[in-house]
């Protein structure tokens, strides 16, 4: 089999390095169960304020529910969790929330790509996902830290015919590939929106953001229906 001048690139090891670069805490490993149980563990060991976790290869990758995040080739993918303190308890809005965090990160990144959500926090280009998030918070006491467990198909993606990867997609235009400066640039912007988040993390969307998030969500191509107003959209943001 021809070999891909992506294949010696590891997702994986350059997050890390873009990490130790911003004196972000993180734990890289080759090969894991999964980064969203190792920041579970970990909660309340001391951690900084940030904590990043990434692998190239999840054994038991897991998704929202009873389901399961399916990775391609080891190191082709972000495999991530990002764990953060919390002066809050968070609301019911925050997986939708980080969700919108990661649409504008991609969108700024990419701003060519027919970026959009899936509610309550899937990212599509067009009508193919390409990430999805697992958001969990952990208590103990009055302290709090809410785990953002994402995944991006980066170099390859599933054998699914719903599935994508960033660098099947810029290859369709003519678009030099996914440049690692692009990379960082993305990084730099979803670790911004999230931070963002985390102080506002108990409050309601107030009513710009309701309709931001009303719009976003009715950018999906696979709605049966669009959502008539925020009350409705809510149904699948708490689902």
């Amino acid at each position: 089999m021809k070999e891909s001048p992506t294949d010696d690139i590891k997702i994986g090891v350059i997050t890390a390095s873009w990490a130790e670069m911003h004196n972000i805490s993180c734990d890289y490993h080759k090969s894991t169960t999964s980064t969203n149980d190792l920041a579970k563990d970990d909660a309340f060991n001391g951690l900084d304020a940030i904590q990043l976790y990434v692998t190239d290869e999840q054994t038991q990758g897991r998704g929202r529910g009873n389901n399961t995040w399916i990775a391609p080739a080891a190191g082709s993918s972000l495999l991530s969790s990002w764990s953060f303190q919390s002066p809050v308890t968070p609301s019911p809005y925050i997986t939708s929330l980080i969700g919108l965090g990661l649409f504008n990160a991609a969108r700024a990144t990419w701003p060519f790509l027919n970026w959009n959500l899936k509610a309550p926090n899937d990212l599509y280009i067009d009508d193919k996902k390409i990430a999805g998030l697992l958001v969990e918070t952990v208590t103990q006491g009055n302290q709090h830290r809410i785990i953002v467990g994402l995944g991006l198909n980066v170099f390859a993606h599933p054998k699914l015919p719903m599935a994508t990867d960033l660098f099947a997609e810029m290859s369709k235009g003519k678009f030099p590939g996914v440049m690692g400066s692009d990379w960082i640039k993305f990084l730099d912007r979803l670790l911004f929106e999230i931070c963002a988040l985390i102080p506002e993390a108990n409050l309601e969307p107030d009513e710009t953001l309701q309709a931001s998030m009303l719009a976003i969500f009715n950018m999906h191509p696979k709605l049966a229906s669009k959502y008539s107003d925020f009350k409705t959209l809510k149904e699948d943001l708490w689902r």
